[in-house]
């Protein structure tokens, strides 16, 4: 019988091969961005991770909540991020976990092997603690781990390096284990090489040891904590001695913001994926509604097509079928032509996750990629499945609605009664969904235009920067440091076409170095807070056009036996010092080690430029307080700590055009060192495209999805008034006979797709209210609920419904009355 009713099914579609097509495309397209995007979740969110017992896995977070002090608002967040003091603590405290710490990743300089020509090569660093492997269940290919007794302050320089860079810079030696090799600008030993394709969190190219302490890197909050629980322990277990653990500054917060803060573990599955975690659910969200509207609008064409097959089913069961057997043979139509959509949607998704291979940046693409497994493919299936029942659902019950005789008495005329008020009803569902992608879309889009519009505080015309590490025992030292710099900014003066040359720790559009310090004078004095460090050489402010609101910026008058001096921005004047001037102001750096001499006299205000935050706030443009040192006064220590998570720049302002300078900053450094690579070269506009890579994304896809709902919407307010004309041609041919004008038809038959369209917006602003809520925490300078976002979507959604509706009534006008009344 299944097989009778497959064959059949052929039949009829091959009958129909326009219908079949339509269904087919419209089916690709859905489930194909479907599949693309849960392929996205599949990797970040569900697929185990590639280490043994990935569920035993967890990092620790520390969970905050109060009242903010600054603005006064209730706040809560999840911080990863531990000093030395808190490892040690919950090492000490917490006994059924396995312990790792690990920094942040930054690029260092290795000297290639004296085969490979010797040069000097920059690659991905990470520090990690002992057991690192041991947490991860990364066994290594050749040598060993860090130890316990190795992982200490001034504990031996030893790396484990990755395979793949084992195999192009050391040509796979089997010897390399125990040799010293050139890193950072002094001799590591290789003690281990990491397996073939293992993969890692930081995806690095060499682990050196964490050494964790109470100074030094993890003096401050910036060193990550992973565990594995150990045979026999369980997570109740753990998270009850983990919550008994007070870390020093949970009493601090309970004082001064009136809140609470605890530990817990979380798995590592969540803490990979990071805040791609709610992105990917958005977008799955998203491409949901786009399902559902194909399926609306196919849904649509099956009724219209149910009521012309009225007479075949009449015929069928006056022959003696069942209901069910032309139910059932329905879904076997539904069924071929979901299956036949989903395998081509499977091919447009391998399509789209190509390009988004190319087009997402290495952090938003999970650990092992994004892959069509076995997972994704039952989903494929299952949204066939789900969709086949979908669409066939309401013209499946529209012919329970089939009158036998009069069905057969009208012969080919005859139609199921009540498709248009049900086609009406799901248009109105279509537009609902296309005004909260749309308002989506536009939200985004206005936040990124309102951080590209976010005054940039300085020129960034024909200028190009240029990274270097520092992360270098070479530069260690005062004195090769501060030559370094003037070597190379003055042979950078000297190139063709180049107008000025500094170099700063950070540039405009990027995150500073967070750094304490500890106000002298004025209404705050004694206030400890942060804010962000750049060191800078004299003409760092003229090479960037840094305007300068009050007193003067750094001369090679300021050197390290003067006055130590600093210059702040606007924002930082006005948080600390108000409407007060802050020229002749003091403050010291919050740092251990540094004497009491260390107190920096402010001599100039300079105009804020746009950065990434690195103290506060979420988004990813704004205006923070910074203050400058000059490259001469920054204490050694702190540039040393600074070049551990930071590259600085060079920077270079042109008369022309930057195109073609590249090698020859290259070669003016060489002339300082020529073993000190650069790691990049950017433009100013490719570090603010880097910091905004997030939201243009959001905003690329949603657009894309948001425009590809308003074209089904339009095609399905179409069809439906398109075949109310070809269903309605006597009605209308006689309205016309009695005096009714061709405009006046035109209305009533177009006011179907129009009431359709109105009914969907009014439910789909009411829906927005709800469901752009998800969107809070990604919208920056606008609110959800934009006014301005919402008309322009009211607008252009009620142009496409009046296009769509009335352009398929031009056919009436080639309606002849004369012919009508003969027919009748």
């Amino acid at each position: 019988m299944f097989l009778n009713d497959l064959r059949f099914a052929f039949r009829q579609l091959h009958k129909n091969p326009g219908y079949a097509l339509a269904v087919v495309l419209t089916l690709a397209l859905g489930i194909g961005v479907n599949t693309a995007v849960f392929s996205m979740v599949d990797g970040f969110m569900l697929r185990r991770l590639p280490y043994p017992e990935p569920e035993r896995i967890a990092a620790l977070v520390v969970h905050t909540q109060g009242v903010s002090q600054r603005s006064g608002k209730l706040f809560t967040e999840d911080d990863n991020s531990f000093t030395g003091a808190s490892w040690q603590l919950l090492k000490d405290n917490v006994s059924g976990l396995t312990f790792a710490s690990y920094g942040l990743t930054s690029g260092v300089n290795l000297k290639a092997d004296a085969n490979a020509g010797g040069a000097v090569r920059y690659v991905h660093n990470i520090r990690v603690s002992a057991h690192y492997f041991d947490v991860l269940g990364i066994p290594l290919y050749l040598g060993r781990s860090f130890s316990e007794q190795e992982d200490i302050p001034h504990g031996p320089p030893i790396v484990v390096i990755s395979y793949a860079l084992w195999q192009s810079t050391f040509h796979s030696d089997p010897k390399l284990i125990g040799k010293s090799i050139e890193l950072k600008g002094e001799p590591y030993t290789v003690v281990g090489i990491l397996p073939r394709n293992a993969l890692t969190p930081s995806n690095a190219d060499l682990f050196t040891p964490l050494q964790p302490a109470t100074t030094g890197e993890c003096g401050g909050n910036n060193c990550g904590i992973m565990v594995r629980l150990k045979p026999g322990a369980n997570w109740q277990q753990v998270n009850a001695q983990i919550s008994h653990v007070r870390l020093p500054f949970f009493s601090d917060i309970e004082t001064r913001n009136h809140g609470s803060a605890w530990i817990y573990a979380r798995p590592m599955q969540r803490e990979l994926a990071g805040e791609m975690h709610d992105e990917v659910s958005v977008l799955m969200l998203a491409v949901s509604f786009i399902l559902l509207i194909a399926c609306a609008n196919l849904a649509g064409l099956a009724l219209v097509r149910i009521s012309r097959r009225t007479p075949e089913v009449a015929t069928r069961l006056a022959l003696g079928a069942t209901r069910f057997d032309v139910l059932r043979q329905l879904w076997i139509e539904n069924l071929v032509l979901a299956l036949t959509g989903a395998a081509a949607g499977l091919f447009l998704a391998m399509l789209i996750l190509n390009g988004l291979r190319g087009f997402l940046p290495e952090w938003m693409i999970p650990i092992g990629g994004f892959h069509l497994d076995a997972r994704v493919l039952a989903f494929t299936f299952g949204a066939s499945l789900i969709t086949s029942l979908l669409f066939g659902a309401l013209p499946a019950l529209q012919t329970r609605r089939v009158d036998l005789r009069s069905s057969i008495a009208a012969g080919s005329q005859a139609v199921v009664g009540g498709t248009g008020r049900t086609r009406q009803w799901l248009i109105g569902a279509e537009v609902a969904l296309t005004v909260i992608l749309l308002a989506a879309a536009g939200l985004l889009i206005r936040t990124l235009v309102q951080l590209e519009s976010l005054p940039p505080g300085f020129d960034p015309t024909n200028v190009m920067t240029a990274k270097v590490s520092l992360d270098d025992a070479r530069y260690h030292n005062a004195a090769t440091f501060q030559s370094l710099l003037q070597k190379s900014v003055a042979a950078m003066r000297k190139i063709p076409g180049v107008q000025d040359a500094a170099v700063g720790l950070s540039v405009p559009y990027e995150r500073g170095l967070n750094w304490p310090i500890a106000i002298k004078d004025g209404k705050l004095a004694g206030t400890n807070d942060g804010s962000s460090l750049a060191y800078v050489t004299p003409d760092y402010f003229a090479t960037l056009r840094i305007p300068i609101l009050a007193g003067r910026v750094f001369t090679d008058s300021d050197t390290a036996t003067s006055q130590q001096v600093a210059v702040v921005n606007a924002t930082f004047a006005k948080q600390f010092y108000g409407e007060a001037s802050p020229i002749g102001r003091h403050f010291t750096l919050g740092i251990e080690n540094l004497s009491d001499d260390k107190v920096f006299t402010i001599v100039g205000v300079v105009s804020e430029v746009a950065k990434k935050p690195g103290m506060s706030g979420d988004a990813p443009i704004s205006h923070e307080p910074v203050f400058y040192l000059t490259a001469t006064q920054i204490p050694q220590g702190v540039a040393n700590g600074a070049h551990t998570w930071f590259q600085p720049s060079w920077i270079v302002r042109t008369r022309g055009p930057i195109q073609g300078q590249t090698e020859s900053m290259q070669r003016a450094l060489a002339e300082a060192d020529p073993d000190l690579p650069f790691s990049g070269f950017y433009s100013m506009q490719q570090i603010l495209d880097e910091q905004l890579q997030m939201q243009r994304m959001q905003v690329l896809l949603l657009t894309v999805l948001g425009s590809l709902a308003l074209v089904l919407s339009a095609i399905g307010i179409y069809s439906l008034v398109s075949n109310l004309v070809v269903q309605r041609t006597r009605e209308i041919g006689i309205r016309i006979a009695l005096g009714s004008t061709i405009e006046e038809a035109m209305l009533h038959v177009g006011s179907s797709g129009l009431f359709a369209a109105g009914g969907g917006l009014v439910a789909g602003i009411a829906l927005s209210f709800v469901l752009l809520r998800a969107l809070a925490s990604q919208v920056y300078g606008v609110k959800t609920y934009d006014p301005i976002t919402f008309v322009a979507v009211l607008l252009v959604l009620a142009v496409i419904a009046v296009v769509a509706s009335f352009l398929p009534t031009l056919r009436i006008s080639r309606i002849q009355p004369a012919d009508t009344l003969r027919a009748e």
